[in-house]
């Protein structure tokens, strides 16, 4: 452990990681069943389709240190009542909740401080707490280095002290304790504090092993009484980053493969929309913030923005559509009306995460299985007779009988298939689509398209010989620009055509005066991705800019009483930009 840690802080040292750099691609999916009913079956499932995308996942040298694995399932009332009663406290038929919570390992006093922190606040909260339990683990079947790196894992068992609080209700009342929890650890450095999951609904099990050792390790999903409705599984291959037991997935909401290619313009535009956040659902809105908490992945910090906006009140597939949006705008005539004033609506409240993406998520009213607008994650599903449902990375993560099988595909470009946990009932894209644009059909924000209010006009120079030739050079322009790219743009209409070499020095190591922007270097994919081409792939691609999308994103009625302003791009001529400053000013 300390060898670990000792090797981990000289990387740092030597600026050769950060954890700003994490990112994964890996195999996800979901089991669940489409009537209803809980049953262990669903667990086993889960835990076989994961042994089954092990490939999905790296190994280390010692052939037995994974980079993450779990699965996320719904908590077992039965076989948590025996618990309880370990503990010399009776069930009351009150609400059953459990934290399943990583505490550092071989401190213990680190330990006692977190677990006095957990008390603490839950006491603080109105819950009342059962206990402590040590959770049943087999170490044995782990690699050197996820052994060097377990923590120490225990769950608390607890209840609302007032019976009446449920559902919802009790779920917001949870996340806030838990950010509450979350937030005095990190002011009292207790860095190798983690919660998996704290919930009335579900939890999670998860850790460095490798997938098929997942059951061998948590003895507790062996254990007939683990019934569940869904399953939601997940195996980790982290490119170019350390592994991590708590980067394990599945997160609280969501099991994520891919990443996000503009994480760090999302982490800093939720910083701002962070200033304007206000709802009467939290005791005080601070105790949610950061909403993204400090190191964590782009899977973790797009996990941590989905569960913000569930627990607010968006269930999973409009949190979807929110963060991971379909490409619609190139679509009119192909798309119902209702569908594009949703898409329009939801596009114009949060900024895109945008990045290859499959993912598996849930609210615990719905679980659904997604793919980002590109499709450029796989994602296959079946459903059977046996009424379940199997979406996933891989076709073939459970061996099923052909003929059982109601009906088998993929889901393409931005499409989402899932599950009311409760009526049991499947949705496919365009139901799940017909049902949030019926539903939320009073999002019909004032949307001003400002391209029918800027046209082009009396187009002049503003700048021309000596004058424009001094402007271009103070801007950086360099004759070479001037012929290899702008001459090409203004002869043929299309972009000059070159290597992605760049041999340039860096602007903050040049000799040179560099404009700004040089100091601006984009973050490009660390897995192999087909490349984007933007006229061939025109139907995805867009370059819509919109002003005013800023308001309260824990309140969409809100949102809707404000002007959004809408350009088809960014770019102005001369005689745009002079309407578009009097059509402000």
């Amino acid at each position: 452990m300390e060898n670990y840690k000792k090797n981990l802080h000289l990387l740092k040292e030597n600026n050769v990681y950060s954890e700003d750099m994490e990112h994964d691609a890996c195999g996800v999916g979901i089991i669940a069943s489409t009537e209803g009913k809980k049953s262990h079956r669903v667990v086993e499932y889960g835990i076989e389709a994961l042994k089954a995308v092990w490939h999905r996942g790296a190994v280390d040298a010692d052939g037995k240190t994974g980079d993450g694995a779990g699965i996320h399932v719904e908590i077992p009332k039965d076989f948590f009542i025996e618990k309880i009663e370990v503990t010399g406290h009776t069930h009351d038929n009150s609400e059953i909740c459990v934290g399943m919570i990583f505490l550092p390992r071989n401190d213990y006093a680190a330990q006692e401080s977190c677990k006095t922190i957990v008390e603490s606040e839950l006491t603080k909260n109105d819950f009342s707490i059962y206990g402590w339990r040590q959770v049943p683990v087999n170490p044995k079947v782990l690699g050197e280095k996820a052994f060097q790196t377990m923590p120490e894992i225990i769950q608390v068992l607890f209840k609302p002290h007032n019976p009446e609080l449920t559902n919802k209700d009790l779920e917001r009342k949870i996340y806030e304790t838990r950010r509450k929890i979350e937030n005095e650890a990190f002011k009292k450095s207790l860095n190798n504090f983690y919660i998996c999951s704290l919930s009335s609904k579900s939890i999670i099990y998860k850790g460095m092993f490798l997938a098929e050792a997942i059951s061998d390790f948590y003895l507790d999903l062996k254990d007939k009484r683990f019934v569940s409705r869904f399953a939601i599984f997940h195996q980790r291959f982290s490119t170019n980053t350390a592994p991590s037991w708590n980067l394990a997935q599945p997160f609280r909401a969501i099991a994520h493969n891919g990443e996000i290619n503009t994480y760090r313009g999302n982490k800093n535009w939720m910083k701002v929309h962070e200033q304007e956040m206000n709802s009467p659902l939290f005791d005080d809105v601070e105790n949610l913030k950061p909403v993204i908490q400090q190191g964590a992945s782009d899977s973790a910090a797009l996990d941590n923005v989905f569960e913000l906006l569930n627990i607010s009140g968006q269930p999973a597939p409009l949190a979807k559509l929110m963060l991971v949006p379909d490409a619609w705008s190139k679509k009119n005539k192909t798309l119902p009306k209702d569908h594009q004033q949703l898409f329009n609506f939801l596009n114009s409240t949060m900024e895109p995460w945008d990045g290859p993406a499959a993912i598996a998520g849930t609210d615990n009213e719905w679980v659904i299985a997604a793919n980002d607008r590109n499709g450029l994650r796989p994602l296959r599903y079946v459903i059977t007779k046996d009424k379940l449902l199997f979406a996933g990375s891989e076709t073939g993560m459970i061996e099923l009988n052909e003929k059982r099988i109601l009906s088998k595909g993929r889901l393409g470009p931005g499409e989402i298939i899932g599950v009311r946990i409760e009526k049991g009932k499947v949705f496919t894209n365009k139901k799940i689509k017909d049902y949030l644009a019926k539903e939320y059909k009073h999002f019909n924000s004032q949307i001003i398209d400002l391209d029918d209010k800027l046209t082009i006009s009396d187009e002049k120079n503003s700048f021309s010989g000596d004058d424009l030739r001094r402007r271009q050079y103070t801007f950086g322009i360099s004759l070479e620009d001037l012929e290899l790219i702008l001459h090409p743009m203004a002869e043929d209409a299309k972009e000059a055509t070159g290597s992605m070499g760049d041999d340039t020095p860096l602007a903050v190591l040049s000799d040179r005066y560099r404009p700004l922007y040089h100091f601006f270097r984009q973050n490009f994919s660390q897995v192999t991705n087909p490349p984007i081409d933007s006229l061939r792939e025109n139907k995805v691609m867009s370059l819509k800019t919109r002003f005013g999308n800023l308001g309260n994103i824990l309140n969409f009625d809100n949102l809707t009483k404000q002007n959004i302003y809408v350009l088809n791009s960014p770019i102005l001529s001369n005689s745009q930009f002079e309407k578009f400053i009097n059509f402000f000013w």
